[in-house]
């Protein structure tokens, strides 16, 4: 069985408890898509003493606690279990296919990597993908000018990240490069040959973070330019409430934290691009 096989039979084996805890995930995602709102109500109800928005608020508050406190513990059993499976047949199909011992170990612990996309980065993704256009959706509610300028900045992102892309597969490919020969250079133990493995592993992942701190920086000057463009928009709207202007501000922050995750994502899933082709090999 190839391991791109192996790993759909895996979470094949899992689905049930993948599609509970993605649908936990959501469910947490639309709570805090509706907190601007909904506090922005809340608001605009106190300053007329009206407190019906605020119990709202809290009531949403309650669910979205609880609803968390699930998904963590269960999403620890789950992936837990699901790596055990995964590690283990990965082994196991190496061994047969006549990988070397440095490789086995050195695949057998990227593998996790999997087990971290599906546990950490989906739910990221899920939530980054709410924050920009669930942002979006209620921004052009509010205000279309202002969804308007969130859009455009999407364009020179979009750019960005595809350059970014390709650099990060190239030093992924070198790291991993490097790690599978660990086992190697330590069985022989001369000190020369360890002190240049570590020294290279260090090198490629500054490089990785050099890159994605350069892409990130990129990304935020053209988050200060629509912060700005869009603050100076909602000072020109005629009779805007403060919880309005509240419930505006907000769904921007979302939308730019949610921009804020894709380099790290974006380094993350051509890492794992990378293992996928060595665990085929």
């Amino acid at each position: 069985m190839r391991p791109t096989r192996l790993l759909q039979t895996i979470f094949g084996k899992y689905r049930g408890q993948i599609v509970v805890t993605y649908a936990v995930t959501l469910a947490e995602n639309i709570f805090e898509l509706c907190y601007p709102s909904l506090t922005g109500v809340a608001v605009n109800g106190l300053l007329k003493h009206d407190f019906t928005g605020l119990g709202s608020l809290l009531g949403v508050w309650f669910a979205h606690t609880v609803t968390g406190v699930f998904r963590q513990s269960y999403d620890a059993r789950v992936f837990s279990a699901i790596y055990t499976d995964l590690a283990t047949r990965t082994v196991s199909e190496q061994e047969t296919m006549g990988v070397t011992t440095s490789q086995i170990v050195a695949r057998s612990s990227l593998s996790r990597e999997f087990v971290n996309f599906f546990e950490r980065d989906v739910p990221s993704t899920v939530n980054s993908v709410f924050g920009l256009f669930g942002a979006l959706v209620l921004l052009f509610f509010y205000d279309v000018w202002s969804a308007i300028f969130c859009i455009l900045l999407l364009i020179p992102l979009a750019l960005l990240n595809r350059r970014y892309s390709r650099r990060t597969l190239t030093l992924n490919k070198r790291l991993n490069d490097q790690l599978e020969r660990e086992v190697i250079v330590l069985t022989r133990r001369r000190p020369n040959r360890v002190s240049s493995h570590y020294r290279l592993l260090s090198r490629w992942r500054i490089s990785l973070s050099d890159a994605e701190a350069t892409n990130w920086g990129l990304m935020e000057l053209f988050s200060i330019g629509l912060s700005a463009a869009v603050i100076l928009r909602i000072a020109s709207l005629p009779g805007i409430e403060p919880g309005t202007i509240y419930a505006m501000l907000a769904y921007l922050w979302n939308f730019i934290a949610s921009l804020n995750n894709v380099p790290g994502l974006v380094q993350q899933l051509s890492r794992l691009k990378d293992i996928a082709q060595r665990m085929d090999a």
